[in-house]
């Protein structure tokens, strides 16, 4: 193969790679590399592909063969570093990290988030702890823990943070979020449940469950727009009878319709896309009020990573972000006083790679392994017929000290069809 060929093919190759056409790059690659092997670029393309077709192995041996002829290409260690994070190679995959942080401190916020994640899969408390306070949130530490298990915090008397924070969130349900265009009706209508109504309804079948609550549901504006259809095509009218139960108690502190708590206990509680919105202070004694609303089982997401909005307090709406290691400990500290509640939490991490972002999550529950495997955890598995365009009924609520009765238009959800679990 002539250089002009080499050129030729090189150039065809990266064409291919670019509309994921990692087979027939794959090929092309092959018969380059038998007429050359000096193209570090040809090597680096080929570790790329190896890695997008799920082979992680010769991904890394293709990454560790560049990084002993250019040992100081940052780029190349943490494209190993996550090949050997889905090995499950998790030390390896730490060095690795390290390696393009000292050559490159720019590969920093990379290669850190990544490490949060690996540290916690690893089951490494503190270096995920101290990972995620460099890189994610300042006030994770070694001893947010003890913040959170010690807290003398509890419903009667929260934190001067919960309640400044209501009023935040309430002002929001109110006013919208003028500052990036959200109007009042679009400020935390209740969507968040969606991508996971079919694991909802796999513990409600699991459980037997007949009656739910919503903690943290925003506007509930779910249960009465979202039209569900099953695995065999059964439509449903709307998610209560799609999960076969007969109430569904909607309950957040900031949206005046919703701001009771009943003084009584429901099947099965659910809370969606809140906790990371609580203080680490309050923690305890909210999760502990989500076990004790429930008889049989609890289910909940949580972000491990910054929301792409800021509050009106120039806060990050996520105010206590923690891998998964931290929120384990915490829930096995509570839940050990409900043992009758099955639950499972799915903390989600944002995932970087030559692939781009993509969410990755990890499942903590006490559910038993044949139990666990009857839950359907990929919020891709979602499937909504239609979202209802019809006018739904007015919800009063007091508005800037006057009676009002505000509409609010439904407006069509995106389903992430792209996660991963």
């Amino acid at each position: 193969m002539n250089r002009i060929n080499l050129e030729q093919a090189i150039e065809i190759a990266h064409s291919k790679y670019k509309s994921k056409q990692y087979h027939q790059v794959k090929q092309i690659l092959q018969q380059i590399l038998q007429h050359s092997n000096e193209n570090i670029n040809v090597y680096l393309l080929m570790g790329n592909v190896h890695y997008c077709l799920s082979e992680y192995q010769q991904a890394v041996e293709i990454y560790s063969y560049v990084t002993k002829i250019a040992p100081d290409m940052a780029a190349v260690h943490v494209n190993l570093g996550n090949s050997y994070a889905k090995l499950e190679c998790f030390d390896n995959a730490i060095i690795s990290y390290e390696k393009a942080i000292a050559i490159d401190p720019s590969f920093l916020k990379v290669a850190c988030r990544n490490s949060v994640y690996v540290h916690s899969m690893n089951q490494q408390i503190i270096p995920a702890l101290e990972m995620c306070g460099e890189v994610l949130d300042n006030s994770c530490d070694s001893n947010s823990l003890n913040v959170t298990l010690g807290s003398k915090c509890n419903r009667s008397n929260p934190s001067p943070t919960y309640s400044s924070y209501v009023n935040i969130y309430n002002k929001l349900h109110i006013d919208g979020d003028l500052k990036n265009g959200i109007r009042p009706e679009e400020m935390y209508m209740g969507i968040s449940t969606i991508p996971w109504i079919v694991a909802i309804k796999d513990l409600v079948d699991l459980t037997n469950s007949n009656t739910l609550l919503d903690y943290g549901s925003g506007k509930g504006i779910q249960y009465k727009t979202v039209l569900p259809e099953d695995e065999n095509h059964t439509e449903y009218q709307n998610l209560r009878d799609y999960w076969k139960v007969s109430e569904i108690h909607c309950y957040d502190p900031a949206y005046p319709p919703h701001q009771n708590l009943p003084n009584r206990q429901f099947d099965g509680v659910i809370s969606t896309d809140v906790l990371e919105h609580c203080h680490q202070e309050d923690m305890k004694w909210i999760i502990d009020e989500i076990f004790s609303s429930a008889k049989r089982f609890v289910f909940a997401n949580v972000a491990c990573y910054k929301a792409s909005k800021s509050l009106p307090n120039g806060k990050n709406a996520h105010c206590t972000i923690r891998p998964s290691v931290w929120w384990d400990v915490v829930l096995k500290s509570i839940a050990q006083n409900y043992p009758e509640v099955k639950y499972c939490v799915l903390v989600k991490y944002i995932w970087s790679d030559i692939k781009g972002d993509e969410s990755v999550f990890q499942v903590l529950s006490n559910l038993k392994p044949p139990e666990l495997a009857e839950i359907e955890l990929s919020p891709s598995s979602a499937t909504i017929r239609q979202i209802r365009q019809e006018r739904e009924d007015l919800v009063p609520y007091t508005l800037h000290g006057k009676d009002e009765r505000v509409y609010y238009p439904l407006v069509e959800v995106a389903v992430d069809r792209k996660s991963t679990v």
